[in-house]
């Protein structure tokens, strides 16, 4: 597995990726089950500057073409030191941990941007991801049917995520993040 920031060279995993969602996930994730999605959607989730928009993913070294195997993204909401948080995660990886991995990561490059705060949505139903929430911080800010708001602030969620750890690999990643930060305009592959 590697971890690295995405963007519009990634475009192919995107949609492979989607495509690999059970219908189940997709449904969660995107609120549809469709196999795959309109081109505008994709070429949204592409459009990552590192500033506006930051995502990063886990790359599957051991599969040719290394696929994505999830993508955590902070997109901010205008020109506000808000942001919406998103994350998917392949079902084969679920529960590992990964999730948090690539959240740590989003978080750490959305405080150097000047994000302070995020809010998800996530399906009611989607125990899962309403317990991470819940664990890095989230309060219920609200809902709108079966959607469910979540609000947090920025540093609560890097704080608690560091507490939690995913055992040498968060380790790893705070290292890296702290003493070889990635610049914003290199592509690492």
């Amino acid at each position: 597995m590697y971890l690295r920031p995405i963007g519009p060279r990634d475009r192919a995993r995107e949609v492979d990726i989607i495509s690999k969602f059970s219908e189940h996930s997709r449904y969660l994730r995107f609120f549809s089950g469709a196999p795959t999605l309109p081109d505008a959607v994709i070429d949204r989730l592409v459009d990552v500057d590192g500033f506006n928009h930051i995502a990063w993913g886990a790359l599957d070294l051991d599969t040719a073409g290394a696929p994505l195997m999830g993508v955590v993204r902070a997109v901010r909401r205008g020109a506000t030191s808000e942001a919406d948080l998103a994350m998917g995660v392949l079902d084969a990886h679920h529960g590992k941990g990964l999730a948090r991995l690539l959240m740590a990561a989003v978080v750490h490059d959305a405080l150097a941007a000047g994000i302070t705060r995020f809010t998800a949505e996530t399906l009611a139903e989607n125990g899962p991801a309403r317990k991470l929430f819940k664990a890095i911080g989230g309060k219920a800010a609200g809902r709108d049917g079966n959607v469910v708001s979540f609000g947090f602030d920025a540093r609560e969620v890097a704080a608690r995520l560091a507490g939690m750890g995913v055992g040498e690999a968060m380790d790893d990643l705070r290292e890296a993040l702290s003493v070889h930060p990635l610049p914003r305009t290199t592509a690492v592959v």
